[in-house]
């Protein structure tokens, strides 16, 4: 009698498809939403010179071209008494600040960087701008800043300022540089990248800065738990 042979079908494993298509949704959906807000990004990037009003102070955050140009001239104008460089390399000297601005001219003499300039040196990144601006606008007592940046680095200059000095009137003065092309700026590669990497920083600054204030509500103590303590 002939032994009968029994084959049996083993059932796909269905589990690593299913992780895989988990994945592939994720990943998906974090490139839609970061495309969607890259596009939101760059319609709100300013790309025409603003009107500004008299403030405290003028703080130019170095690192990007012509926005000392755009802080002496503000200054020259009489629109704050006092120019702040935030973000100034340690080798530069503050007696060769002309060299900085060959376009200055006489505005920017002798006697004026003496009395009304004053240099950073101690930030090397944007959040480093606005620890470092807020230290010295305490220390001296300013109530208001004209915010001197880049067109592009606008929208993060602002959300760092704010977060560190929310007591202080903040008045944006965005710098349009020429070489920044905004009108269908996905068309210019140098443009697409740095308004892209522009968005990512801004993204995870926003993270940090929701995770920071997270976590001071939580460790600060309820009005209720004071009242307790009391009794």
């Amino acid at each position: 009698m002939a032994r009968r042979r029994y084959r049996f079908r083993r059932e796909p494993n269905r589990s690593g498809y299913g992780i895989g298509l988990l994945i592939t949704v994720v990943v998906l959906s974090l490139a839609t939403a970061w495309t969607i807000g890259l596009v939101r990004y760059a319609s709100r990037i300013p790309t025409q010179p603003t009107l500004v009003e008299p403030a405290a102070a003028v703080v130019v955050l170095t690192g990007g071209s012509k926005r000392m140009d755009a802080g002496v001239a503000l200054l020259a104008k009489g629109t704050a008494p006092v120019l702040f460089v935030s973000g100034v390399d340690h080798r530069v000297d503050p007696a060769r600040i002309r060299d900085l601005i060959p376009d200055a001219g006489d505005s920017l003499d002798q006697a004026t960087i003496d009395c009304c300039v004053v240099l950073g040196y101690g930030a090397s990144d944007t959040l480093g701008n606005a620890r470092e601006t807020a230290l010295w606008a305490r220390a001296t007592e300013r109530t208001s800043l004209i915010l001197v940046t880049s067109n592009y680095h606008m929208p993060r200059a602002r959300l760092e300022f704010t977060h560190a000095l929310p007591e202080v009137r903040l008045v944006p003065y965005p710098v349009i540089p020429p070489d920044v092309r905004m009108d269908a700026w996905w068309r210019w590669p140098g443009t697409l990248g740095l308004v892209a990497g522009e968005w990512t920083k801004y993204v995870f600054a926003r993270v940090r800065i929701g995770l920071a204030d997270l976590v001071s509500s939580a460790a600060a103590p309820s009005p209720g738990t004071d009242q307790e303590q009391k009794n």
